[in-house]
């Protein structure tokens, strides 16, 4: 079961925050699946690099063990975001954020 942590992060950079948001709705994920995609992918190369380092520059691996490191690497890279769920309506949402009841609730009350 994966956890989920609650954090705060500034972006200085407009352009970047921009394009952010653009990928988030042309993506149909939250802000946080493409921030969380983004620090994902860099802890992919990071791992690669130490990876690369470790066997050295003049290893060369069989095509065997090229292919299944190039295979999962690919496979790594291509797992997609976790799509948002949409199970409220936009209005109903938009009420409860500031407090208000909807028309549905207030009529059974009545």
């Amino acid at each position: 079961m994966s956890v989920t942590a609650k954090v705060s992060i500034s972006v200085p950079d407009e352009d970047l925050l921009r394009w952010a948001k653009e990928r988030s709705e042309k993506k149909g994920v939250s802000l946080s699946a493409v921030f969380t995609e983004a620090v994902r992918i860099e802890r992919q190369m990071e791992a690669r690099r130490s990876f690369l380092d470790e066997i050295g520059a003049d290893a060369k691996p069989t095509p065997g063990e090229a292919a299944a490191i190039r295979a999962e690497w690919e496979t790594e890279a291509e797992k997609p975001a976790r799509v948002r769920k949409r199970t409220v309506d936009t209005a109903k949402a938009a009420a409860r954020k500031k407090g208000k009841r909807t028309a549905g609730k207030t009529a059974a009350k009545a």
